[in-house]
Order: C-alpha cells, then structure tokens, then sequence
C-alpha cells in the first residue's frame, strides 16, 4: 500500500530524476548538434557524397522519440483529469453537504489531491524518456568518433 510518506518522498525523488535527465539530454543534445552540423552543412555543399543514412535517422529518429513522449503526455494527462474530476466533485459535494465531512472524507480527498500531484509531477519525467533516451545514445555513438 502507498502511505503519504512514501508517494511523497517518490514524487521528490521523480522530480530529481527529470530534472538530471534533462540536464543530461541538453548535454547530449550540444554534443549531436556539434558532430551533426558539419555532416549537414558538407550534405548542402554536395549532397551526392552526403551522409543520407545519418540524415534520414535525423529526422525519423526525431519523430519517433515525440510521438513516445506525447503518447506517454496524452495518457498521463487523461488519468490526472480523472483524478482532477474527482478532486473538483470532492470539493462540490463538500462544500453543498451543509456539515462537517468525515475523516475518512477528508482523508480519501487528500489522497486524491497527492495522485494528482504526483501523477503530474512524474508525467514530464516519463514524457522525457524516450527523448532522454535517443539523445544520450546518439551521443554516444557520435561523440566517440573522430572528427
């Protein structure tokens, strides 16, 4: 069972995880631009000895890391407006009930309320994986060769 605590400390812990990763993808990302642009600008000059392979995966690669993350995007934001459905039907009920909630209402609607906060807290972290991912790999692969 998730306790408060816990989602708590998860939530931290996620929004530590996204903000490293995008350092590291901003990173990766100046050493790819670095090692692509020579291959772009020699495929401009001449682009019968052009690199095509290199500049095909530059553009496909691209589309296939966003449509993962605005795929990963769409199904966060469509279970956080869910939960936000709940929070806001929690409030009405509460606030047109004319008497005290219950504890256990008041504790089900901080529950809700926690989710909601951690769901999108971590739904920028799981958009940036894929993004994360093709742009560290990249520069591995490109990083490592001589210019």
């Amino acid at each position: 069972m998730t306790t408060p605590v816990t989602l708590w400390w998860q939530m931290w812990t996620d929004a530590a995880q996204t903000g490293l990763r995008l350092w590291e993808t901003m990173a990766a990302s100046a050493v790819v631009i670095d090692r692509r642009m020579p291959m772009i600008d020699a495929g401009m000059r001449n682009p019968w000895t052009a690199d095509h392979v290199e500049l095909t995966g530059m553009v496909t690669e691209k589309t296939q890391a966003f449509s993962k993350a605005g795929d990963s995007l769409a199904k966060d934001m469509a279970a956080m407006q869910g939960l936000w459905m709940q929070a806001l039907q929690d409030a009405w009920s509460l606030s047109t009930a004319g008497r005290m909630p219950s504890a256990r209402r008041i504790a089900a609607g901080q529950d809700r309320a926690m989710r909601l906060t951690a769901g999108m807290i971590g739904a920028g972290g799981r958009a940036l994986t894929p993004i994360h991912a093709k742009a560290t790999a990249n520069a591995k692969r490109l990083g490592s060769s001589k210019r």
